[in-house]
C-alpha cells in the first residue's frame, strides 16, 4: 500500500482518482491546489504527489519544487490536459519522477503508479545494500566505491578492473557484455563513480522494460551523468532510433526540434550484438557506436580462486542482514562446505552464489561454520560425482547425436535436474533443449531466450 497525495482544482476529477487509488489497496490525501498541497505536506508523510500542471494559486511545478526543496522523500507525477514534451523534460530536469497527459486511463495511472512504486523500492534496496557492503568489503581505511566493491583477484576479474579503470575516465560509451549474475551493473556503478560525473545521477533501465515514450524521460533523469542501460539488445526500432541519436550528436528529438542532453551511456547485453544485427532485430550503426569500448565480464566458473573470496564477503553480509552471529573469512566455512562452493560452476554466477551462502546462513546453527549440509541440493548432489564431471567418449564407438545427447543426459544429472541451469551451462536456449530432451515445455516456462537452433 502507498500512500498518495492527488493535487487538483477539479474536484470530479480529485474524487475520481481517490476512488481508483482506493479499490487499489492505497491511501489517498486530497488537495484543491499547489498551496494546499503544500501545507499538507508539512504534516502529512507520503510516498507519490500526483499533481495537475496548471492550477490556480500555486501550480504543480510549484508543488515539486516545495517537495525537493524541503528534503521530502515523495517522487512527483505531474499531470496536465496541456501536456507537451516542453512540459514533459522540464518536469523532469525538476526532479519529477513521471509525466502523464490528461485525461488518463486507469490502467495508465494504476502503471505509471506501479512504475514509481517500483523505483521507490529498487532505491531502498540499493541505499541499503551499499550501506552493507561497505561495513562488509570497506574495511578500515575505507570505502567500497568504484572498483573495490567488484571483489576477486583472479587474471579474469584484474583484467575487467584493468579496462574499467582504464575508461572510466573518458566520456565514451561503454559496452559490458556477461551472462546474468556476471556483474554488469556492479561495473557500470564502477564505472560511474570514477568518472567525472560520480555527483550526478546513475539511472538504471532494462531495455526490454523501456517503453518508447519512456526514455526521453530516463534520459533526462540522467542528465549530467551515467545511463546504465541493461540488456540494450532488447531496445525496441523507435528507442534505438533515440539511442542512436544521442550517441551520434548528444540530442534528442523534442517537440521543437532537437534538445540536447548531456549523459553518459553504459550498455550491457547478454547476447551478442553481432547476433542481433544478423537477425535484423539490432541496428548496425547503433552497436557500433555502443562498442567504443567493450568490456566481457567473465561467468563464475572462469574466475579461478574468487569463489573463497566472494563466499566469505557474502556470509559476513547475510550474517548480518539475519542477525546471525558466525565466524569470519574462511572460518566461516567448513572445510568440506568451502570445498563443495569451489568445485560449483554457478550457472547463474555471483547471484547464485550469494542466495547459495544466504541459505546456508539461515539453517546453519548460530556461531557455528557453514556445514557441508546447509548447502543447496544441486551443490551437495555434485560433490564427488565423476559422472557428473567427466565424459569419456570412445572414437568411432559414438555417432554425434549420441555424444550430444549423453553431454545433456550429464549435465541433468550435474544440476540435480534443474532445466534451467542444464540450459545455461550447455549454451542452449531453454526451449531448445526440451526439443533435444523430447519433452514439451511447461506453462512457466515460455519466457525463454530466443532459440538457437
Amino acid at each position: 500500500m502507498a500512500r498518495i497525495l492527488v493535487v487538483d482544482d477539479e474536484a470530479a476529477h480529485r474524487d475520481s482518482l481517490r476512488r481508483i487509488f482506493q479499490r487499489a489497496g492505497h491511501e489517498v490525501a486530497l488537495a484543491r491546489d499547489g498551496a494546499e498541497a503544500q501545507a499538507l505536506l508539512q504534516t502529512h508523510a507520503v510516498d507519490v504527489v500526483l499533481t495537475d500542471l496548471i492550477m490556480p494559486n500555486a501550480d504543480g511545478l510549484s508543488v515539486l519544487e516545495a517537495v525537493k526543496a524541503r528534503g521530502n522523500d515523495a517522487d512527483v507525477v505531474l499531470m496536465t490536459a496541456y501536456g507537451n514534451v516542453e512540459n514533459a523534460v522540464q518536469a523532469m530536469r525538476q526532479g519529477a519522477a513521471d509525466f502523464l497527459s490528461k485525461p488518463a486511463r486507469r490502467g495508465e495511472l494504476l502503471a505509471c503508479l506501479d512504475r514509481v512504486l517500483e523505483r521507490r523500492r529498487l532505491m531502498s534496496e540499493n541505499r541499503a545494500l551499499k550501506a552493507e557492503l561497505t561495513s562488509v568489503l570497506g574495511g578500515a581505511g575505507g570505502g567500497t566505491q568504484g572498483l573495490d566493491r567488484i571483489v576477486g583477484t583472479s587474471p579474469a576479474i584484474h583484467a575487467v578492473k584493468t579496462t574499467l579503470a582504464q575508461v572510466a575516465g573518458t566520456r565514451a560509451p561503454v559496452l559490458l557484455v556477461g551472462e546474468p549474475g556476471t556483474g554488469k551493473e556492479l561495473c557500470a556503478r564502477a564505472l560511474h563513480e570514477l568518472s567525472p560525473r560520480a555527483a550526478a545521477p546513475f539511472v538504471v533501465v532494462h531495455g526490454a522494460a523501456l517503453a518508447d515514450a519512456d526514455l526521453l524521460h530516463r534520459l533526462e533523469r540522467a542528465r549530467g551523468g551515467t545511463l546504465f542501460l541493461d540488456e540494450v539488445s532488447q531496445l525496441s526500432p523507435a528507442s534505438q532510433v533515440t539511442l542512436l541519436r544521442l550517441l551520434q550528436d548528444g540530442v534528442v528529438d523534442g517537440g521543437d526540434g532537437p534538445v540536447p542532453i548531456d549523459v553518459r551511456v553504459v550498455a550491457a547485453t547478454w547476447s551478442e550484438l553481432s547476433q542481433r544485427v544478423a537477425e535484423g532485430r539490432f541496428r548496425e550503426d547503433l552497436s557500433w557506436s555502443l562498442d567504443v569500448a567493450s568490456v566481457r565480464l567473465p561467468p563464475l566458473r572462469e574466475r579461478e580462486g574468487d569463489v573463497a573470496l566472494l563466499a566469505a564477503a557474502f556470509l559476513t553480509l547475510h550474517a548480518a542482514r539475519h542477525d546471525r552471529h558466525m565466524p569470519e573469512g574462511a572460518q566461516g566455512f567448513e572445510p568440506r562446505a568451502l570445498q563443495a562452493l569451489s568445485s560449483w560452476t554457478y550457472p547463474s554466477n555471483v547471484r547464485e552464489l550469494s542466495h547459495a551462502v544466504e541459505r546456508a546462513v539461515l539453517l546453519c546453527p548460530d556461531g557455528h561454520a557453514l556445514r557441508f549440509d546447509d548447502l543447496p541440493p544441486a551443490i551437495r548432489a555434485a560433490e564427488n560425482d565423476e559422472t557428473a564431471r567427466f565424459l569419456t567418449f570412445r572414437i568411432g564407438q559414438m555417432s554425434l547425436p549420441q555424444m550430444e545427447r549423453a553431454a545433456i543426459d550429464a549435465t541433468m544429472i550435474f544440476v540435480a535436474g534443474d532445466k534451467v541451469q542444464a540450459a545455461k551451462l550447455l549454451g542452449l536456449s531453454l526451449r531448445t533443449l526440451y526439443r533435444r530432451l523430447g519433452e514439451k515445455p511447461g506453462i512457466d516456462d515460455s519466457g525463454d531466450v530466443d532459440d538457437d537452433a
